[in-house]
C-alpha cells in the first residue's frame, strides 16, 4: 500500500518546489514510469476482461450447439461464429438496430431482467423458406416478417434459448423464456438508455450468404451472475466435453434426417403421337442394355452404381459400386 503523507510533509514538499530545490521536472520523470489507463465515464466499464473473457468461452459454446441444430433443420451446410463481446449504452445499442427489424425479447427468470435475439430479416426469411421446403434465397426488398413466419420461427428461436441455457450452465442455471417480438427497434425497450448493456455479436453462415447475429444482455439483469465470470471458475475441459456432446446430438440428428434416393432405369424419346397410341402390352425401349448398372442418386447426387431386382415381393435396388469408384476407372 502507498504511504500517505502527512500535511507538514506536503508543505515541505510544496516549498521545495516553489524554493527550485525539488524540480518539477522530476515528478513528470515519475509519472511516466507509471503505467496510466484511460476511463470514459460516459461509459463506465461494469465487466471486466476476465469476466468478459469467460462470456466469450459461453457463446463460443452456445454458437458451435446452435449451429449444429440448425444444419439439421435446415439441412445445408450451417456454422455459426462469435465476432465480438461489446460493452457499450443501450441507447447505442438500439441506434444500430435497422428497421424493420427482428427482435425477440426473451425474459430470464432468475433475474427477473430481460434480453434481446436480435437477427436479420434476410436470415429469417431464408430459414423460413427452407422449413418450408424452399432453396432459402434472399429477400429482394426489406420488409416486416408476417405474423405466418413470426409462428414458423418460434419453434427455432425456443430451441435458440435452451442452447443459451445450456451454455449458461457452468455458471449458473439460467431459464430463458421467450416474451414477445418487435419488428421496429424504437418499441425495443428493456433497458434505460443510459444502461450499459453486453452485446454479443455472432456471424452465421448458411450456405454461401452470412448474416449478423447479436444478443444483447442488459448489465443489471446479469448483475449477481457476474461476479460468477471468472475464466478460474470456468471448467477447462468443458470445450472437449461439449464437443463430444455435439458431435453426439449431430449425429442423432442426421440419423433422422430424411433423404431422398432414386435411380434411373433409362432414358427413351418418343412423340406424342407413339405416347397416345400405347396399350397394355407394349414395350418402350431405353438408351441402357439390360446388364448394365444403373445409377443411384442421394438428393441429386450421383453416388452409387445398382442392379434392380425385387426382395419380398416389393423393387429394390441392389448397391454393385459407388460412383467415385466407378468414374475413377473411366467407366459410365
Amino acid at each position: 500500500m502507498s504511504e500517505v503523507l502527512s500535511q507538514q510533509e506536503i508543505d515541505r514538499l510544496l516549498t521545495g518546489i516553489s524554493s527550485g530545490e525539488i524540480k518539477e521536472e522530476n515528478i513528470s520523470e515519475v509519472l511516466e514510469h507509471k503505467e496510466i489507463y484511460e476511463y470514459d465515464f460516459r461509459r463506465p466499464t461494469r465487466v471486466s476482461k476476465d469476466q468478459l473473457k469467460t462470456i466469450r468461452n459461453m457463446h463460443e459454446n452456445f454458437s458451435e450447439l446452435f449451429g449444429f441444430y440448425l444444419a439439421s433443420r435446415l439441412q445445408t451446410m450451417t456454422s455459426i461464429d462469435l465476432l465480438a463481446v461489446d460493452q457499450l449504452r443501450y441507447s447505442e445499442y438500439v441506434l444500430s438496430i435497422a428497421n424493420p427489424c427482428v427482435v425477440y425479447i426473451f425474459d430470464i427468470e432468475e433475474t427477473e431482467g430481460r434480453a434481446v435475439f436480435e437477427l436479420p430479416p434476410n436470415l429469417v426469411f431464408m430459414i423460413v423458406e427452407r422449413l418450408l421446403g424452399g432453396i432459402g434465397g434472399k429477400a429482394t426488398q426489406p420488409r416486416a416478417i408476417t405474423p405466418i413466419e413470426q409462428r414458423l420461427m418460434q419453434p427455432v428461436i425456443r430451441e435458440a434459448l435452451k442452447k443459451l441455457s445450456d451454455a449458461w450452465k457452468p455458471i449458473q442455471e439460467l431459464t430463458f423464456n421467450l416474451y414477445g417480438f418487435e419488428s421496429n427497434s424504437d418499441f425495443v425497450q428493456i433497458a434505460p438508455a443510459s444502461e450499459i448493456v453486453i452485446v454479443i455479436s455472432f456471424e452465421v453462415r448458411v450456405g454461401e450468404d452470412t448474416f449478423l447475429v447479436n444478443l444483447c444482455y442488459p448489465s443489471f439483469a446479469l448483475e449477481d451472475v457476474i461476479t460468477k465470470l471468472n475464466v478460474q471458475f470456468y471448467p477447462g475441459n468443458l470445450s472437449n466435453r461439449n464437443k463430444r456432446v455435439s458431435y453426439d446430438k449431430l449425429t442423432a440428428h442426421l440419423q433422422k434426417t430424411d433423404m431422398e434416393v432414386k435411380s434411373i432405369l433409362g432414358r427413351s424419346q418418343i412423340t406424342v403421337q407413339e405416347l397416345m397410341k400405347l396399350e397394355v402390352g407394349d414395350v418402350i425401349t431405353t438408351n441402357r442394355h439390360v446388364e448394365e448398372e444403373i445409377p443411384i442418386y442421394i438428393q441429386n447426387r450421383l453416388k452409387y452404381f445398382g442392379r434392380p431386382g425385387i426382395v419380398d415381393d416389393k423393387l429394390a435396388i441392389k448397391i454393385t459400386n459407388e460412383a467415385d469408384n466407378k468414374l475413377s476407372r473411366g467407366e459410365e
